[in-house]
Parts: C-alpha cells; sequence; structure tokens
C-alpha cells in the first residue's frame, strides 16, 4: 500500500504530494487552503495511520460527501472524490499503488449497470445516485427519440426516393447520411464501454477482478465490432496501413468511427519521417535485450495499452542507460527518462549520482523492471483520471508535464466522448507546443510501422508479439 495520497483541488493546477496526516479548511493555517464559503476553517483531515489513509470531517458546518454520503470518518480507496459541502468545491484524491485488504464485496458489472439503468430503484438510493438515474433516464428516452425519429425520416427518404425515381445519386445521399448516423451510433458505444470500463477500474481497485466483469465487457465489445464491421471499416478494400492505424488508435482508446479526418494522412506523413537506420538500431537493441515482452506484460498488468511501450523508445531509444539534459526539476534517467520528483513518487530508490550527469547502476531508474513498474503505475494515474481513458491524451501528458498540461485538460468535460487529444488540440491547439504535436504522432507511428515491419519496408523482427488480424477487443488490451 502507498504511503503518499495525491490531492487535486479545484484552486490548484498542479498536484499535491503528502506523506503525513494533512488538514484541509479556508484558514490559511491548514496544509491545503481552499477559500470558499462552504469550506469550514479547519474543515477535515486526510489523515495517515500507518500505511492506510483515512478522511476525518472535523465537525464542519456543511460537511463532507463521498458518493454524495456525508461522512464523518471514512477510510480511502485508491481513488476518491470529495465534496466539501453540498455543492461545493471537490477534493479527487489518489493513493497510488493502493490495493484494498480483505472484507470489501466484490461489485460486479452489473451492480453498476443495476444501480443506474435498472427499472427498479435502489434500496437506500443516494440523492447523487437518484440524479444520475434521472439523468441517464433522460438521456436513453432522448437518444430513443432520436432513434425513432432517424428511422422515421429515413423510411420518408426511402420512399421519396422510390416514387420519383431519383436514382443512383438520391441513394449515394442517403448513404453518406446513414453512414454518418452508423459512426455517430458506433462512437457513442465505444464512449459508453470507456465510461464503464473507468467505473468497474476504479472498483476493482478496491474488490479485485471479477470474472463477470470481463464476461460484460466482451458483450459490449461484441455490440462495438458489429457496428465496425458494418461500416466496413476493415473491409477488403481497406489498405493494410490504414487498418494498422485503426487498431492502433482503437488500443490506445480512441473509435475508429470517430477518429477525425486527415488524421490517418498525418500518421501516414510520420511514418515516412523514420530513419530506416535509427528506427531498426534502436529496435534491434530493443530485440537484444528482450525489452519487448518484459515492458508489455508489466504495462499490461497494469492495464495498459501494450503501444505505451514505445514511449520508451522516444525518450530513450530503449537505452536502460540513457541521461537526458538537466531539467529544473532535477536530471531524467533510464528507460522511461524518470525525473527525481516521479520517480520517488512512485518508489523508486535514486542513486547518489541523481543530481548528476552520469550513468549510476544504483539508481533504479536504470532498472528495467522496477523503473518500468513506476513509469506504468504513473501512466495508469493519468489513463484512469484526467485523461478519460485517451493513450493519445496521456501521451501527451508525459511529454508536455501533467501539471502544464492538465489545466487545459480540465477544461474539457469530465467524459471520454469529449476528452482526448484532438479535444484538446481543437480547442487548445496554440498552446500545445510542437515539440509534444510530433512527441505523439511519432509515438503513434512507431507503434504502427512495428505492429507489422515488412509492409512498411523494414527489415527487423517486431519488438511485441504480432496480434491477432482482428480489431483488439477494448481499449486497454
Amino acid at each position: 500500500m502507498s504511503s503518499q495520497i495525491l490531492v487535486a483541488t479545484p484552486e490548484r493546477t498542479e498536484i499535491l504530494r503528502f506523506s503525513e496526516t494533512v488538514r484541509i479548511g479556508r484558514a490559511e493555517t491548514n496544509g491545503v487552503v481552499i477559500s470558499s464559503d462552504l469550506v469550514s476553517g479547519e474543515h477535515l483531515e486526510l489523515r495517515k495511520t500507518g500505511e492506510v489513509w483515512e478522511i476525518v470531517d472535523l465537525d464542519s458546518t456543511n460537511g463532507t460527501f463521498i458518493d454524495g454520503e456525508r461522512v464523518t470518518r471514512a477510510p480511502l480507496g485508491a481513488e476518491t472524490v470529495a465534496r466539501l459541502g453540498p455543492g461545493g468545491p471537490e477534493l479527487r484524491l489518489t493513493i497510488p499503488g493502493y490495493s484494498a485488504r480483505g472484507g470489501t464485496r466484490k461489485v460486479l458489472a452489473e451492480d453498476i449497470v443495476n444501480r443506474y439503468l435498472a427499472d427498479d430503484v435502489p434500496v437506500a438510493m443516494s440523492p447523487r445516485t437518484g440524479l444520475i438515474r434521472s439523468a441517464l433516464k433522460e438521456q436513453r428516452e432522448k437518444e430513443t427519440h432520436s432513434w425513432l425519429m432517424r428511422i422515421r425520416h429515413l423510411r420518408v427518404a426511402i420512399a421519396i426516393l422510390v416514387v420519383l425515381s431519383v436514382g443512383a445519386g438520391g441513394i449515394a445521399v442517403w448513404q453518406v447520411r446513414r453512414v454518418r448516423a452508423l459512426r455517430a451510433a458506433a462512437g457513442d458505444v465505444f464512449n459508453t464501454m470507456k465510461s464503464l470500463e473507468l467505473d468497474v477500474r476504479r472498483l476493482e481497485a478496491k474488490s479485485g477482478p471479477d470474472r463477470s466483469v470481463e464476461e460484460h465487457r466482451a458483450r459490449l465489445e461484441a455490440q462495438y465490432e458489429d457496428l465496425v464491421k458494418t461500416l466496413g471499416i476493415y473491409s477488403d478494400r481497406t489498405p493494410a496501413d490504414v487498418k494498422l492505424i485503426y487498431r492502433t488508435v482503437h488500443r490506445l482508446g480512441e473509435s475508429e468511427a470517430t477518429v477525425p479526418r486527415g488524421f490517418v494522412d498525418e500518421v501516414r506523413a510520420y511514418i515516412k519521417k523514420w530513419n530506416a537506420e535509427d528506427l531498426r538500431s534502436r529496435v534491434a537493441r530493443a530485440n537484444a535485450e528482450r525489452l519487448g515482452p518484459q515492458v508489455s506484460d508489466i504495462l499490461l498488468q497494469h492495464h495498459l495499452p501494450r503501444e505505451f511501450f514505445y514511449l520508451a523508445l522516444q525518450e530513450s531509444s530503449f537505452d536502460r542507460k540513457a541521461i537526458g539534459p538537466s531539467t529544473r526539476f532535477g536530471v531524467p534517467k533510464g528507460l522511461w527518462q524518470l525525473i527525481p520528483p516521479t520517480a520517488e513518487a512512485y518508489g523508486l530508490r535514486l542513486g547518489p549520482l541523481q543530481g548528476e550527469r552520469l550513468f549510476d547502476p544504483t539508481d533504479e531508474r536504470h532498472n528495467v523492471a522496477k523503473s518500468t513498474t513506476a513509469a506504468a503505475r504513473y501512466l495508469e494515474d493519468l489513463y484512469t483520471t484526467d485523461a478519460q481513458a485517451s493513450g493519445l491524451l496521456v501521451m501527451a501528458s508525459y511529454n508536455m508535464g501533467e501539471t502544464r498540461l492538465l489545466r487545459l485538460i480540465r477544461s474539457l468535460p469530465l467524459s471520454p466522448a469529449q476528452r482526448n487529444f484532438w479535444a484538446v488540440l481543437e480547442k487548445h491547439r496554440r498552446e500545445i507546443p510542437a515539440e509534444t504535436y510530433n512527441y505523439v504522432f511519432r509515438v503513434v507511428s512507431a507503434a504502427v510501422i512495428c505492429a507489422d515491419p515488412k509492409l512498411f519496408g523494414f527489415d527487423f523482427e517486431p519488438p511485441l508479439a504480432p496480434l491477432p488480424d482482428a480489431p483488439a477487443a477494448g481499449a486497454a488490451k
């Protein structure tokens, strides 16, 4: 269990880290100050007892709420959102590496669905659950009405086409509209899967994995793949390189059906920019040290896309002894170029030469297994919180720095459908450095090339085992 707790507040862009009990409130004497009329002078404590963290309300006027329920004292899980007063500011509390110990009821995927979607009202339903149920019901009714209207419009369009015999031109217009509707539906299903995935991941952190969860995921994924097949994204007429780009993006947490126009061509352009000899020599190093199986296994253990392996290509050229340029946060080192504060926050021991641009065998950032585990935990924190399971957004954050990008990310709604890399680009393109833009596309293009090097004229063996020819099942497989 972690000895640290990460605290994100609405008033600050950086994530605060504490290893000892901290008090939160409106008064300046608190460790975390939140200036809101709903917050008491000394509102609550994040109290550490041994290796366990708990939240303790300090008899605040407006109370402390978790999942819509007022609490006076409660243990904290891997990730908790606490609200200070009804409608007050939120605290996002994360305990890296947390694993629950016995006594916690396993929560099935069906529990989540029944809680929010079943017709029967849950016993002892909280106000928050009631609001969510009402919102989902309203949304379902809107979607049902929308689909009925679409069907009626399509029927009318078909009838007019038949009566007037407009021919191929009219049918083509109808077909375009039909494809757009199918793409929108596929995108909705995919984002629903991602939302459920994030909810289940949070619950599994407390109660452990459950076989029925995997079965539920498989059913959702099968429904999505049926829509993708209907759209013909993986038809015999789709170029092989385009299929690979789509599959790579899918595994990185984005729907093939909603990839923006121009994205595929941009990835193709970056594929051409890779110098054949540079890529060959770097992959040869990875293959010689069998980094692919070792690193991808650790990534998969943390439920992350194995394509994150190519972040190490961009960071260090797969060189575990790599040392980066000095920064105001210290000297980055190792396969993942972790800076000292991040390395220590995720459990790595630094060597006596941590401040020098020299290789230090005692510095655990140079240890492949340990540094990869630390990097995976860091990536998982980004992936399951602010990035909303968008692998491309995680890549951008890794390069640009979580605190610099956090302000831009949080300007978007907390939803997989509206919080992703291209949504950030659309709203904040001028604030995204060219280095970060290039970084994301170089990682994606390298992952595409290495999935089938010979298709792109490269003569090296893939560092990761080939995947089946079918689309990947799930955004984090």
